[in-house]
């Protein structure tokens, strides 16, 4: 039928969804809320009038998906054609035996043990990090989220390639990344125009933009397989450990894919998530000098190693009530291999499922007041009793971000480096608003005024 009726859910007529195709290109967050609001927390939808899609932000709809019968639902056209044009085929978009092989392999390199051993590099970065900060600070408000841009690019890229990597090196990366992400972002919002940028060039110049950054990594893979640096960073680990099924390690194509797309999720992730959480501190001051005492009550001036890291219980409720506002991965996307059904609730085979994060994290059945800013949510007992699906901002299941300790030891140690050193406040009335791409971003700079601490005579 032409209103496109998919399945015995709410659903939003094909026409309606055709007219907000414009306003999903702007902020499809809101379309969604608009929707959520209006018809509950599972309803059908198609994007650009076109692409048959479920959204749910019901916990046991997303469990389902996700973890209980996830060998069902695979990543949608969004990640493996969209995706893959630009990043190739990697652990993000790839699927069954193959992702299965490169999720253990991979795994290795984000234990805790290889975590420890990152850290000091990591503190240097960040010292090195702060140093250049006083002197901007000094100079009048910052922009939080570039700053946050610029320091996990660093701590992400020294992670993965080890301090040998320029600073250069990695802005070509991430102006190539977050150009390229944007075009994928519109081929997503309207699908009927693919043709369209093929034909007018469009592809082809993101694809030269792609090349570029490729080439860079490329010769950097190459310089380490002949010069044989490293220490214990992810590139070798990638390039020197072998598979348990070949005992031969990982191709230098694939390495460049694997590791493109961890310096981007890493970088995109981390960056937004501390953005939004110093946005929130700078509204809740009382915050921060909680923060800063936890800090001294747990290692006084001293630098915190890992395990302390783990004991900052307040600073850890802040992060996660910051992720729940703004998880840095707003929805997640998965393509029924057969027909399914969740709690009454007809899943045609082929039909895109989005578990809708934002939303999900605003569900007035787990969380009152959801617009409020309330660590205490994150309390031990609240979280016991609450479902384990009603909080997944890095996703949940097999598929869980990889990478997630990895960002939530980066998020500590440059909060604590920085409440440590400075009060913050919000330098202009102005509230930052979401913008929704691959991952939610601020909707333009955050500017803050920093200001050192006065020590303690």
């Amino acid at each position: 039928m032409f209103d496109g009726k998919i399945t015995n859910l709410p659903h939003i007529h094909r026409v309606r969804a055709l007219l907000d195709s414009r306003a999903m290109i702007r902020n499809p967050v809101h379309v969604f809320e608009k929707y959520r609001t209006q018809l509950g927390k599972t309803f059908t939808f198609h994007f650009g009038g076109a692409k048959r899609a479920i959204v749910s932000t019901d916990p046991d709809f997303i469990q389902h998906v996700l973890l209980k019968n996830q060998a069902n639902y695979h990543k949608s056209d969004i990640q493996v054609k969209r995706m893959g044009e630009f990043q190739g085929q990697g652990l993000l978009n790839s699927h069954r035996e193959a992702w299965l092989r490169q999720r253990r392999h991979l795994a290795d390199g984000f234990l805790r043990s290889r975590l420890v051993k990152l850290l000091p590099l990591q503190r240097e970065v960040m010292n090195e990090a702060m140093t250049g900060f006083a002197q901007r600070a000094k100079e009048g408000p910052v922009d939080i989220y570039q700053e946050m841009v610029e320091v996990t690019l660093k701590l992400v890229g020294k992670s993965l390639f080890g301090q040998q990597i320029s600073e250069p090196e990695l802005q070509v990366i991430a102006k190539a990344v977050s150009d390229i992400q944007s075009f994928i972002v519109r081929q997503i919002v309207q699908p009927y125009l693919i043709p369209w940028f093929r034909i007018t060039g469009q592809s082809a110049r993101y694809q030269k933009i792609r090349i570029k950054g490729d080439r860079l990594i490329s010769a950097y893979i190459d310089n380490r397989r002949r010069e044989d640096r490293g220490n214990g960073d992810l590139l070798k680990h990638m390039l020197e450990t072998p598979y348990e099924d070949t005992g031969k390690p990982m191709e230098d194509s694939q390495v460049l894919i694997e590791s493109l797309q961890l310096l981007i999720a890493g970088n995109e992730t981390s960056s937004n998530a501390l953005s939004w959480t110093f946005y929130l501190l700078a509204k809740h001051p009382e915050c921060i000098v909680k923060i800063r005492s936890e800090i001294e009550r747990t290692a006084g001036k001293d630098p915190l190693d890992f395990a302390a890291l783990h004991r900052l219980e307040f600073t850890l409720q802040v992060i996660n009530e910051a992720l729940r506002l703004y998880p840095p991965f707003w929805m997640i996307d998965r393509t029924s291999m057969e027909d399914d059904e969740i709690n009454g609730i007809h899943i045609p085979a082929g039909i895109t499922v989005i578990p809708y994060i934002y939303g999900t994290h605003r569900n007035p059945d787990f969380w009152p007041d959801a617009e409020t800013f309330d660590p205490s949510r994150f309390e031990r007992a609240s979280v016991k009793e609450r479902h384990t699906f009603a909080h997944i901002p890095f996703g949940g299941g097999p598929r869980v971000c990889i990478g997630s300790n990895m960002a939530l030891m980066q998020i500590l140690l440059i909060l604590v480096s920085f409440i440590r050193d400075y009060d913050f406040e919000l330098a202009t009335k102005r509230p930052s608003k979401i913008c929704p791409m691959m991952i939610l971003r601020p909707d333009g700079p955050i500017k803050m005024h920093f200001r050192p601490v006065s020590p303690i005579s």
